[in-house]
């Protein structure tokens, strides 16, 4: 538990102090890893008996759990909202967070005279169990909440960037649904000790929980300080401004769709390793969101799946001819627009469903 509040209270220290263009998400999680390692910090002067020595220490307010959940949802909120202009209203989410500490204090006060320790009055022993089960919930409520926010990202991704795997956030994903499972598991927890145990389990009993939270909050940050930042290359807008895409009839859009399949083919777009949604309406001369229009409805693609097609059907092209037979996999896929080897093994095969070496040994063998 020690070592687990040292390594959060440092790598908060890191976040609130980097470099990073996003500031905001880092404070937000910053202040994620402050209050899980206050939180542990009450736990061990509690465990400990520190307040025997220091006993003013004991009234200081160093749990604020109902601020969790929402200091971890503002933190993806920052990290996947595109269009940061809107103003968010941040203080409501943390109105719990002052009753939270108000409950404290009274519990102090209460204890004074009768010399004992808040955590041994009346009001400890109503409120606690109810503040404990709305951190939990809160945090599952944000975290799923959060996932959503992540998943309606990488659509948005998809819809804009043909290199999509450059932006994308399967990691923090990926530890969301790590942080939901146990976040399940503690409420399932603190409800066996709730009925079954009149909620007299010791600290000691959840101290796994309370070192699970801190390695997760700590392995977010670890991947949050070391990821490189997400830079685009160029701001898709998402305004209406001159956008004549939301009344287009079904037989001009698939008209449109067929123009635009017969540019890309022609001036062979699909070749710009960096192109998007918005350098492709620029080129044509259209609203990034008709074009999105054009290829969501008209071609029943996202815009990277409509892209790498072009750029998959290229490769094949070209591991068919003879004259290219001496060129590695990685050259012919640079050659085609893909810089990634990764994304173009995976599109590969999604689209074929067979590798790249795969393919050229049925092509030899036929």
């Amino acid at each position: 538990m020690s070592i687990a509040l040292v390594i959060a209270l440092t790598f908060g220290f890191l976040l609130l102090f980097s470099r990073h263009k996003n500031k905001k998400a880092d404070r937000f999680l910053a202040a994620l890893l402050f209050i899980v390692a206050l939180w542990n910090a009450s736990i061990l002067i509690l465990v400990l008996g520190i307040y025997r020595y220091a006993a003013g220490i004991i009234w200081i307010p160093l749990t604020y759990t109902l601020a969790l959940g929402p200091c971890f949802y503002f933190y993806i909120r920052y990290v996947t909202d595109i269009d940061l202009t809107q103003k968010l209203r941040i203080w409501p989410h943390f109105i719990p967070v002052i009753f939270e500490v108000g409950i404290f204090l009274f519990e102090v006060f209460q204890g004074l005279p009768l010399g004992v320790g808040y955590f041994d009055t009346p009001t400890f022993l109503i409120f606690d169990p109810i503040v404990s089960a709305l951190a939990i919930l809160s945090l599952m409520i944000y975290s799923f909440i959060a996932r959503k926010k992540i998943k309606r990202y990488h659509l948005w991704v998809e819809n804009n960037y043909s290199h999509y795997h450059r932006y994308n956030l399967n990691w923090l994903l990926r530890l969301s649904t790590i942080f939901l499972i146990v976040l399940t598991l503690w409420l399932g927890y603190f409800c066996i000790d709730y009925l079954l145990f009149d909620y007299k389990l010791s600290f000691y009993q959840y101290y796994p929980f309370h070192l699970t939270l801190a390695v997760i909050s700590i392995w977010l940050s670890v991947e949050a300080f070391s990821k490189p930042e997400i830079i685009y290359p160029d701001k898709i807008n998402q305004s209406v401004t001159n956008d004549n895409s939301k009344s287009v009839p079904d037989d001009e859009l698939q008209e449109q769709a067929k123009c635009l399949k017969k540019q890309i083919e022609r001036d062979l777009l699909y070749l710009d390793p960096e192109l998007s949604l918005k350098s492709l309406a620029d080129t044509i001369d259209l609203h990034p969101n008709l074009v999105s229009k054009i290829i969501n409805e008209g071609l029943r693609q996202t815009f990277s799946d409509c892209i790498n097609e072009y750029r998959v059907n290229a490769v094949i092209k070209k591991i068919g001819n003879n004259s290219d037979s001496n060129l590695t996999f990685l050259a012919i896929a640079f050659d085609c627009g893909f810089n990634s080897k990764t994304t173009f093994n995976r599109v590969f095969k999604r689209q074929t469903g067979l590798t790249p070496l795969q393919y050229r040994n049925n092509i030899q063998n036929t």
